[in-house]
C-alpha cells in the first residue's frame, strides 16, 4: 500500500457528540463516547495530552506502529466545540482520540486472572512490540497501556515518547522511565543466553526486512504534508532527525534492554 493512502486510511478526523462519559483510566483527563468521524460515528476515547505537541506524537507513533503491523488502535483526531457538556474548553480545540475496544487493561486482566506478567513473553509478536516501543524511545508501556482479553493484545498510549531530552542513540532515559515489555524479557529471561540470541535474530531480522530507515522516513515525510498534521512540521522534522539517529543503534540498544548487564554488550556511551 502507498504511504499516502495508508495515512488517510488509518488516520481519522472526528467531531465529539454528546454524552460522553467521564473515564478515570490514565493521569490524563479521558472521555468515552461516539465520535463523529470521516468514516462514520465510532465509539472512542477521548484524551487531553499534557501539551500541544502530545496530540502529535500520539498520532505519529500511532501510524509507525500500524504501518510496522502493530495492534493499535487507529488513531482519530478529534474537533470538540465550545459549550461541549462534557469538555469543558474555551475555543475550537482539537483532541487525540482513538478507536475504542472492549477490552481490559493488561493490568486489570492479571488481577482478575491471578496470572503473572510474564505471560506476555508468549505473545507471537513480542519481537515486534519491543523493537517498536524502543524505536520511538517509549518509557511507558506500563501493565495499564496494554489491552488485552486473554486472546488478543493491543497498545496504547505513546505520548511520552520522542521526548525532547532523550538522546536517540542512548538508552531510554531512566529519569522518565516507568516501565516496558523489555523489563519483563529482562526480568524472567536477560540470564538466558539462548532465549536472549533468539530474540535478538528476530528483532534483528525485523530491522532488515521491515522497520527500515526508509520506511520511516517516508512516512514522516507524508504525514507532514497531511493537511490535518501540517501545524506540527518543526515537530516532524524533529521527530525525523530521531528516527534516522535511533535505527542504526537500535539493535545494541535493545539488546542491552533485554539482557542482564553482566552479559550484554556494552553501548559507547560517548558516541565513538
Amino acid at each position: 500500500m502507498e504511504v499516502e493512502q495508508f495515512i488517510n486510511e488509518n488516520l481519522l478526523f472526528g467531531r465529539a457528540l454528546i454524552d460522553l462519559d467521564v473515564s478515570n483510566k490514565g493521569s490524563n483527563p479521558l472521555w468515552t463516547g461516539f465520535v463523529a468521524t470521516n468514516v462514520g460515528e465510532m465509539p472512542a476515547y477521548i484524551k487531553q495530552c499534557r501539551n500541544p505537541e502530545g496530540l502529535c506524537i500520539e498520532v505519529i507513533s500511532s501510524l509507525l506502529g500500524l504501518w510496522f503491523n502493530i495492534p493499535i488502535p487507529k488513531p482519530i483526531i478529534v474537533l470538540v466545540e465550545p459549550n461541549h457538556p462534557q469538555i469543558n474548553v474555551t475555543q475550537t480545540s482539537y483532541l487525540f482520540g482513538s478507536q475504542m475496544y472492549e477490552m481490559p487493561s493488561f493490568e486489570r486482566f492479571l488481577r482478575d486472572s491471578d496470572l503473572s506478567e510474564d505471560c506476555i513473553l508468549e505473545y507471537p509478536n513480542l519481537s515486534s512490540i519491543i523493537t517498536f516501543d524502543e524505536l520511538i524511545g517509549n518509557p511507558d508501556r506500563n501493565n495499564s497501556n496494554i489491552l488485552y482479553d486473554g486472546e488478543s493484545f493491543r497498545f496504547i498510549d505513546h505520548e511520552k515518547a520522542f521526548h525532547p531530552q532523550q538522546n536517540p542513540r542512548l538508552p531510554i532515559n531512566e529519569i522518565h522511565k516507568i516501565g516496558n515489555i523489555s523489563d519483563i524479557v529482562k526480568h524472567y529471561k536477560g540470564e538466558n543466553n539462548i532465549y536472549i540470541h533468539k530474540l535478538m535474530a528476530k528483532i534483528k531480522n525485523l530491522l532488515q526486512d521491515e522497520i527500515t530507515a526508509t520506511d520511516c522516513d517516508h512516512l514522516l515525510f507524508k504525514s507532514q504534508k497531511n493537511t490535518l498534521l501540517t501545524d506540527y512540521n518543526i515537530l516532524l522534522d524533529r521527530i525525523r532527525s530521531f528516527l534516522s539517529a535511533r535505527l542504526g543503534s537500535l539493535a545494541l540498544l535493545i539488546e542491552n534492554a533485554i539482557t542482564h548487564l553482566d552479559d550484554s554488550p556494552q553501548l559507547d556511551f560517548l558516541g565513538d
